[in-house]
């Protein structure tokens, strides 16, 4: 590995989509490296807000039922932190009105949770967030493989 990989990963969505349905993606290669392969160290931060989402995009792609397996697994098999936020804080980084409104709990969710490396592959809310906020840093799947798993 060619740089020490982060401890507390903020994974997207489409991390979990991606990777569940296609064995042959860089998604993939994550999901194995943190907890779906062999057991990891590494922390994986989620809310409610992350597990609705993979609820809700998985559903509408394949079914209910295939979303709530992924839902188990992240519990079964990552070492998950969970984290909570208030609608409080949701309007407050509404009221910036830097990130878009449909990205904020994902936003809150990394920044609560106190990730060292958000990975998605919503690269327009990753510039958004590393031009802004600089809290962390953000990488497109293919970036954090190329980064942290070669």
């Amino acid at each position: 590995m060619s740089h020490n990989i982060p401890q507390r990963l903020f994974l997207d969505t489409n991390i979990y989509i991606i990777g569940v349905a296609n064995q042959n993606s860089y998604e993939r290669k994550i999901l194995e490296s943190v907890g779906f392969q062999q057991t990891s160290s590494i922390e994986i931060i989620i809310s409610e807000d992350l597990l609705d989402q993979i609820l809700r995009v998985s559903k509408r792609l394949y079914n209910k039922d295939w979303g709530s397996q992924i839902v188990a697994r992240i519990w079964q098999q990552l070492q998950v932190i969970y984290v909570n936020f208030t609608a409080d804080e949701w309007l407050k980084i509404e009221e910036l009105g830097l990130i878009p409104r449909e990205d904020i709990g994902v936003y809150l969710t990394a920044s609560k949770g106190e990730t060292q490396c958000f990975v998605s592959a919503n690269y327009k809310l990753i510039r958004c967030l590393v031009q802004e906020t600089k809290e962390f840093e953000c990488l497109t799947p293919q970036e954090f493989v190329n980064k942290y798993l070669e």
